[in-house]
């Protein structure tokens, strides 16, 4: 199995530990032939980028597109899953200026509003994981791609806690890749067997925040074999994948 890309990795900018350019090198250096710089995004408290780093951090990236020429950079963030409604912290007239949309759930956004706080942000960080819950928290992932122009669903189950099969039958129609993480594989294999069967593509990412661990993912690599997951469905092993927004001879 050959990784030709990478499609959700971070950098000083937000929570990473490594500098773009560490990045860029790092996949050259291990074959990757397509990179995506997705940092978390603008409502993230801790260490969401802001959209004014955001527009240095995309003129950095045309300086490294002409200095490294035997890799596509893509541009893009890690958004935020902020409501039930399926809100993120990127702005509809916004996602033209985006290669690539990542879309995750994390606790440290900002909520919405005191509704949205104990409606969604507070549930989350208290964990609860009755049955009603969790099909609110996965209603929350489907309106996302209802509302939303969405490429990646980034490590489901991670912090909340969703039917993956139902979003998957979702993502599926509406061509949206749901990210095998590293870090946080967060799936059964009987899930697992369960999503492949929906037909949905699946992308495997490292969700690096070190440049070393640029294109790693063992976890995913092992489950793909151990279940005999059809490559065909893996969009980023000998091929790359198609993204809504992504043109690689668009010009900023």
């Amino acid at each position: 199995m050959k990784l030709l890309g990478d499609y959700h990795t971070h950098t000083t900018l937000s929570d990473g530990h490594s500098l773009l350019e560490d990045n860029v090198k790092s996949a050259v250096n291990k074959g990757i032939l397509q990179l995506a710089i997705t940092d978390h995004s603008f409502s993230h408290m801790a260490h969401g980028i802001t959209r004014e780093k955001f527009e240095e951090q995309k003129k950095e990236i045309n300086e490294l597109k002409n200095k490294y020429s035997n890799i596509q950079i893509l541009h893009g963030v890690e958004s935020n899953l902020m409501s039930l409604e399926g809100d993120i912290d990127v702005r509809q007239n916004e996602r033209e200026n985006f290669d690539i949309l990542v879309v995750g759930y994390h606790y440290t956004y900002k909520p919405l509003s005191f509704k949205n706080f104990f409606n969604f942000w507070l549930p989350s960080v208290l964990h609860i994981t009755t049955k009603k819950r969790v099909q609110k928290n996965t209603m929350a992932y489907i309106n996302a791609m209802q509302k939303n122009d969405i490429d990646i669903l980034a490590h489901l189950n991670y912090g909340i806690k969703v039917d993956p099969v139902q979003i998957a039958k979702v993502a599926k129609e509406k061509e949206v890749y749901i990210e095998l993480n590293a870090k946080h594989l967060g799936f059964s294999d009987k899930q697992l067997l369960e999503m492949v069967e929906t037909g949905v593509k699946f992308i495997i990412d490292s969700d690096a925040h070190y440049c070393k661990n640029i294109a790693k993912n063992n976890m995913a690599f092992a489950a793909i074999e151990r279940l005999n997951i059809p490559k065909t469905q893996v969009v980023n092993l000998n091929d790359f994948p198609k993204f809504k927004n992504y043109n690689k001879d668009k010009k900023y």
